[in-house]
């Protein structure tokens, strides 16, 4: 025989993770076991007791709800929508190019001569006031809300009256504006022929519509949902990685970037470097503050991996243990690029045939033209799960033999360590060869012998004729030929 092949068995350990139990405690302040999580008062060394805004969060945007954790110790924002760093709007103090800070309100008569009552208040981005709320005494409705209140009157006179009436002095002329110019159209209702012909009076009477419109209108930067690649956004005093998107915002006026990651963000593996220099947790920590969630979610999730595996965390036992989650820390910021980045060797889609994968002396790994390998989801190497190595049946067979003990002699013999080493021989087969070995042993697995009467006997290896028909049933010949790369 030419060479052995090692057949690695790994052995598992179960690690049993002891749970703490909890005390209970009263309803009132902090019970004799300390804290009360859920009694809605923050006690202890809780983070929260009930659900906040996003902005009461942290730097959020305000729309959307934070929810406490169970245990009360930190704050659930997956669904909060994070403001960049350098935007300050929610920090409780008026900065440059603000004009307000977040729960500021302000009288709306200080805005405008047309209102009377309500108080405005700060916008979402703190550069200015939101009047939604202001009114001219009685008069609440601005054109929007009397062009829907007039729609719905089914041509009653009275209810339109009613509702003109009822609109501020600003949103009751931009109506008469609208409802002159809809007179050579069909009327207020005929929303196509107002969007075209009456465009100029149909959105000052719209604002809101105007954005979301499709059109880049005058004024607008971008169109309601749009995005666009944040590294487009890149000018000399901010730049930003070439991931993620920003979104226009609800006012068309600019580009929200809460998506987008700074350019001197460290990647995933930037922050494993810096944190191999660190001597304590706190310069750890300070590496970490230095990236974006999505790295910090791959440098943990390899980080843990080295832990459980590699007491002393060398290259060799990186490779052998944790490959793929230091490939995903290493990649996660180019691979899908439509580049070879460092430490890539591929791209997302890209396949070759398996016969073109070589071993470090430019030989051949598998056999060629008999299936694709596919670029990894971390660009770091090719997928060989459709690819055949170069053992005939026989020698496949012979595999079996000095690695596995030869076939099972029994079921009782043909154990789950039994199956899983003559698969791992059968790995080795060629496309015909591992088809030709394979289809013996699983149609003695999956065959019974009967007698004339049609009963059931012995089936699989404890069956004789199985055993013997097997070959010529699974159309077996099991080819002799050798192959230099085989190592049987």
């Amino acid at each position: 025989m030419k060479k052995f092949l090692t057949i690695p068995v790994f052995a598992f350990c179960l690690v049993s993770l002891a749970s703490c139990g909890s005390g209970s405690s009263g309803s009132g302040g902090e019970g004799v076991f300390g804290p009360t999580c859920g009694n809605g008062r923050i006690e202890g060394n809780e983070v929260c007791d009930g659900d906040v805004s996003c902005g009461e969060a942290g730097h959020f945007y305000p729309e959307g709800k934070a929810t406490c954790n169970s245990d009360c110790s930190a704050y659930d924002t997956s669904k909060c929508a994070p403001r960049d760093p350098s935007d300050k709007c929610g920090n409780g103090q008026i900065d440059s190019g603000e004009s307000c800070e977040q729960g500021d309100t302000k009288p709306c008569a200080e805005l405008s001569a047309s209102f009377s009552q309500g108080d405005a208040a700060c916008r979402r981005d703190c550069r200015g006031w939101n009047p939604e709320n202001c009114s001219n005494g009685g008069k609440t409705k601005p054109c929007s809300l009397i062009l829907d209140c007039v729609r719905k009157c089914g041509g009653d006179s009275s209810c339109e009256s009613s509702c003109k009436e009822s609109g501020t002095d600003q949103g009751a002329a931009l109506y008469a504006d609208l409802e002159a110019c809809a007179a050579s159209c069909g009327g207020v209702a005929d929303d196509e022929c107002l969007t075209k012909n009456c465009y100029d009076v149909y959105y000052a009477c719209n604002p809101n519509q105007k954005c979301g419109n499709g059109v880049h209108d005058e004024g607008e930067v971008c169109e309601n949902k749009e995005t666009k690649a944040c590294q487009e956004l890149n000018t000399e005093d901010k730049q930003w990685q070439p991931i993620n998107e920003a979104v226009c915002n609800s006012e068309c006026s600019g580009w929200d970037t809460y998506s987008c990651v700074d350019i001197n963000a460290l990647t995933c593996y930037q922050v494993y470097e810096c944190a191999e220099d660190c001597e304590d947790s706190e310069c750890e920590a300070a590496c970490i503050a230095k990236t974006w969630p999505a790295a910090k979610a791959k440098y943990d999730t390899m980080k843990s991996c080295l832990a459980d595996n590699c007491p002393v965390v060398t290259e060799e036992c990186m490779n052998e243990f944790c490959k793929f989650q230091t490939d995903a820390c290493k990649t996660h910021l180019t691979c899908g690029n439509g580049n070879i980045d460092n430490y890539e060797i591929c791209e997302k889609g890209e396949h070759v045939d398996c016969g073109d994968i070589k071993d470090t002396n430019g030989e051949a790994m598998y056999e060629a033209n008999t299936g694709s390998a596919y670029c990894n989801q971390n660009c770091t190497e090719f997928g060989t799960t459709m690819c055949y190595r170069f053992c005939s049946c026989s020698e496949v067979k012979a595999c079996i033999e000095q690695e596995c003990g030869g076939y099972p002699n029994s079921n009782a013999e043909n154990t789950d360590e039994k199956k899983a080493c003559m698969e791992t021989c059968e790995s080795w087969g060629s496309k015909i060869g591992k088809g030709e070995a394979a289809g013996y042993r699983q149609l003695i697995e999956s065959c019974c012998e009967q007698d004339q009467q049609g009963n059931t006997g012995a089936c699989g290896w404890d069956s004789s004729t199985c055993l013997q028909q097997a070959p010529s049933q699974a159309n077996a010949t099991c080819g002799t030929e050798n192959n230099d790369k085989c190592p049987y």
